[in-house]
């Protein structure tokens, strides 16, 4: 959680987010949440998510954009957790605070489960570069309805203002914008770039039946597809939910399957594979920001920073983070349907 937030968040502001949504106390619950605090609760027999952010992340109209494009996609028939209204009739309520506002938005909690290791298998992961797939695809006819709502883009997210996070002599700044600088010469198309999730690793979708149901669109931005794919390879392939013995093999399986759905949906060329390494890296870096973003790292154990430590060489480090190479593998995936 950034520090600046968490500091000014009270009882009184849950309590005032919870009378504008007429929601009975007994039934909420706080599910955690990273950068906005994030509650389930009750209602009419049913179950929904309170999120609560904050105008340091995001504006009210920034808001408004994301529940517009999760409209979009709803009535694309993807299965997305829509927002709900307040009793006001608002789907953002603004609550002000010492500094800015903090923003409470509700949204319908998704249907199915979390994923577990037994779901974790090819059939998974074809499904999810389907669903990543349609995104994409749907999102190339994709216009904001007013240009305030407009999302930001992904370059511009305050997660990559190391200047303002790190110290002045820290080698991760001039390192993430040598990476930023190399996605950015990637040139922008309706084919190559869109508004999209930016976000879509195992812990933000359940499964319905078999089938992806997906939340969590906070960080919904404008960034190039391949990007997109390189998010959610990060943590699919670093962090899965069962043990693989040869991570290798691993990575190649769930690579070739994951492709082999998103293909079924949206195209992708072998010029903007080539930079897949160069996102996965990138995402790496940022969690070496997003600690320093929620943390006094003068007054870490040694534990704590040994890790940071290791997550900065690797961060900095110019060799690819896994041992695929995604070019000659997607290169035997398109031959293999065509």
């Amino acid at each position: 959680m950034i520090r600046e937030i968490k500091e000014q968040f009270t009882e009184e502001i849950l309590t005032e987010a919870i009378k504008r949504y007429d929601i009975n106390n007994d039934t909420v619950r706080l599910l955690g949440g990273y950068e906005s605090f994030v509650y389930e609760y009750q209602k009419n027999n049913a179950f929904f998510i309170l999120k609560i952010s904050h105008t340091i992340r995001r504006s009210r109209n920034n808001i408004r954009g994301e529940i517009e494009f999760l409209n979009f996609l709803s009535n694309k028939g993807l299965a997305v957790s829509n927002a709900v209204p307040s009793t006001r009739g608002n789907m953002v309520e603004e609550i002000a605070a010492e500094n800015g506002s903090f923003l409470a938005i509700s949204y319908e909690m998704s249907l199915g489960k979390e994923v577990s290791d037994e779901d974790w298998n090819e059939s998974l992961y074809e499904k999810w570069g389907e669903f990543l797939g349609k995104i994409h695809h749907a999102t190339k006819g994709y216009e904001w309805s007013n240009p305030a709502y407009k999302r930001q883009a992904w370059d511009q997210e305050v997660q990559l203002k190391a200047e303002k996070y790190l110290r002045p002599d820290d080698v991760m700044i001039s390192i993430l914008k040598e990476r930023l600088t190399k996605l950015t010469s990637l040139p922008k198309s309706k084919d190559t770039y869109g508004l999209t999730h930016t976000d879509f690793h195992q812990s933000n979708f359940y499964l319905h039946n078999g089938d992806i149901y997906l939340f969590d669109f906070d960080d919904c931005g404008y960034t190039y597809f391949v990007n997109d794919i390189g998010i959610t390879l990060y943590y699919a392939l670093s962090y899965p939910f069962k043990e693989f013995e040869n991570k290798t093999e691993y990575y190649k399986l769930f690579f070739r399957h994951f492709m082999k759905g998103y293909l079924k949906e949206n195209t992708i060329q072998e010029e903007e594979i080539v930079y897949l390494q160069d996102s996965i890296k990138l995402r790496h870096a940022l969690l070496y920001l997003y600690f320093h973003q929620a943390n006094d790292v003068s007054n870490l154990d040694e534990e704590s920073m040994n890790w940071l430590k290791e997550l900065q060489r690797v961060a900095a480090s110019d060799d690819p983070m896994l041992p695929i190479d995604f070019v000659q593998e997607f290169k035997s995936i398109y031959n293999s349907i065509h």
